[in-house]
């Protein structure tokens, strides 16, 4: 799915009231009604082709005995946009297992989902919130390209184009903190271990505090000072030329440059490439 259709299907999911007694059997379609302006994206036509795109999506049921199940469904075989709100009809048959879905994500996990743009980000964080109670997650690199539909990538692509831009937006926007190691078979990577973090309310508030009594702290120094320190904060990453310059120039950019560097050092961003995680929220540049 695109970054739109997976909102879409969170905020169907977070629409639908888990307590249903799924034993019953008694389900009867869903219709859901979704703004969009709760999609984050304000080209029609990608949302269009998004919502059409959905409309066609299957869901395939099987059970790994031989000929005893194999089943396919639409889950919304019915799609409509008008006047700037899209209705999303789900069909009957699939509300248990949404409901599950329902079930194994708090409200603030759904927030987190939607707050994620990029498609292995969002795939990531659900796998991630599955496995956050064992701290652990192991799955071969292979099985990890199945799942983020990378299969074409060498493993030095996937993890510059898909695997370090997911952990890192995982790690700024979510309640989860992820790093990760890997295990060779030969001379290829053959397995991924993932160790899962689950941020404290407390800890993130004592974290924020310290950011913000420093930042505080540099908006009191005179300028001479502050390049001072800004000069010796470039030098612990290494950034082109060109963004070294717009930071010093550029007051907003100078501002977010800061703010990011006391995140890392103080650990609400556990960044495992902090260079990379600087370049990419200041100048959108995930390479």
């Amino acid at each position: 799915m695109s970054v739109i259709e997976k909102r879409l299907v969170y905020l169907a999911i977070n629409q639908m009231d888990a307590s249903i007694n799924m034993e019953t059997g008694s389900f009867k379609d869903l219709e859901f009604k979704i703004p969009i302006s709760a999609l984050g994206d304000t080209n029609y036509d990608r949302i269009r082709k998004a919502v059409f795109k959905l409309q066609s999506r299957a869901v395939v049921l099987i059970d790994d005995r031989p000929k005893r199940l194999l089943q396919r469904i639409i889950p919304f075989p019915a799609v409509r946009i008008e006047n700037e709100v899209i209705t999303l009809k789900m069909y009957s048959d699939i509300i248990p297992y949404f409901l599950e879905l329902k079930k194994g994500f708090t409200k603030y996990e759904l927030q987190a989902a939607l707050a994620l743009t990029s498609v292995y980000s969002q795939k990531l964080y659900e796998h991630f919130s599955r496995w956050k109670d064992k701290e652990k997650w192991s799955i071969s690199f292979t099985d990890l390209q199945t799942l983020l539909a990378a299969e074409n990538y060498r493993y030095a692509d996937f993890k510059r184009r898909c695997l370090d831009c997911a952990v890192l937006e995982i790690n700024e926007k979510t309640d989860l903190t992820i790093l990760y190691n890997t295990e060779k078979e030969g001379r290829s990577v053959g397995i991924i271990h993932f160790t899962i973090k689950i941020k404290t309310r407390q800890d993130l508030q004592e974290a924020n505090a310290i950011v913000e009594e420093g930042l505080a702290e540099l908006s009191s120094m005179k300028p001479s000072e502050v390049a001072v320190i800004v000069q010796h904060l470039l030098h612990k990453y290494t950034l082109t030329k060109s963004q070294k310059e717009s930071i010093i120039s550029t007051t907003s950019l100078f501002n977010k440059f800061v703010e990011l560097d006391f995140k890392i050092v103080n650990k609400i961003i556990d960044a495992q490439d902090p260079t990379r995680y600087i370049a990419s929220s200041l100048f959108k540049n995930k390479t």
